[in-house]
């Protein structure tokens, strides 16, 4: 996630209005590649949400049926908001509901509490979590990690936070999935002495540093960095040389982090009025041609091994 979700919300969709975006058509995200992917790391809920009224997109499955290609096979959509845990009795039979996404096909969940929300972090919240962590279609823990860009929570109390957190997945035996940003040694040192070398472990939406990637992916040979839109910007140049030189291909998962992160060359030369403001995980084929392009491989080469390192980190 990019940034705090924890919103003072009446109803699950009273934010909707607020957001003015256009979607590319299907026609445009199927012309790159006809190979079959999924989304690694996606917030649905949030997407949905953010539409207008307009669309008339209430359900995942209006979503991906009319807005997405048809080679998307499914989406790991996460959980890092406290408010989620307990979105089955505030939003009941809604799309911020969990267990309206759990009962969706094509939708798989992940559960933590987020760096930014750390603060909240109590066993009543940890009992709701894991009530969703137990869920057969919950295939890991997180984004859970160290946010020191933002100062949403104390940096004691993140870490302490994560160190929990670590252990409840040991317990439950449930892949990592990892947020870090600016907080490369304490993510660093907290992750070699509390997770196992051979855990599965995604780093989600990876800009730091790529000596601190090439540290992760050496010492932990089951990690995996996740790759965003954020590789399509100018401004990326740390994802950028991560993915040119440092992560080979076996090591690298897609992801959108939806609603965020709109792959730059789908607003390129747009007015204002014809931007797009909110992503999704249709949107992953924008993310693997940018890859193509850095690495010199055709795109197909860039999905079909993306799609073999989420059936090794998630078992989809």
């Amino acid at each position: 996630m990019a940034q705090s979700t924890a919103p003072n919300r009446q109803n699950g969709q009273n934010r909707s209005k607020k957001f003015s975006t256009t979607l590319p058509d299907v026609q445009t995200l199927s012309a790159l590649t006809k190979e079959p992917f999924i989304d690694t790391h996606t917030h649905l809920h949030y997407t949905l949400e953010r539409l207008p009224d307009t669309f008339g997109v209430k359900t995942f499955q209006i979503l991906k049926e009319h807005y997405c290609p048809p080679n998307l096979e499914a989406c790991v959509n996460v959980l890092c908001d406290p408010l989620s845990f307990s979105s089955d009795e505030i939003f009941p039979g809604t799309y911020m509901d969990w267990k309206v996404m759990a009962e969706t096909p094509f939708m798989y969940l992940a559960a933590g509490v987020h760096p930014h929300n750390a603060k909240d972090y109590n066993e009543y919240i940890e009992a709701q979590m894991c009530k969703i962590l137990q869920h057969p279609k919950t295939v890991a823990l997180g984004e859970i990690g160290l946010d020191y860009h933002y100062d949403n929570s104390p940096k004691d109390v993140q870490r302490q936070v994560l160190i929990r957190q670590i252990e409840k997945a040991k317990e439950l035996q449930k892949p990592l999935v990892i947020h870090t940003r600016e907080a490369e040694e304490d993510t660093w040192d907290i992750l070699t002495k509390h997770v196992p070398k051979d855990w599965k472990i995604h780093v989600h939406c990876f800009t730091d540093s790529p000596d601190f990637a090439k540290k992760l992916l050496d010492y932990f040979p089951n990690l995996y960095i996740g790759i965003t839109g954020v590789v399509t910007y100018g401004s990326a140049k740390n994802t950028q040389e991560i993915v040119r030189s440092v992560a080979p291909l076996n090591r690298i998962l897609l992801e959108t982090d939806a609603p965020y992160m709109t792959p730059a060359k789908l607003n390129r030369n747009k007015r204002t009025n014809e931007k797009i403001t909110v992503s999704h995980s249709g949107m992953i084929p924008f993310v693997a041609q940018k890859i193509a392009e850095i690495t010199r491989k055709e795109i197909d080469v860039i999905m079909r091994a993306a799609r073999e390192n989420t059936r090794n980190m998630y078992g989809i």
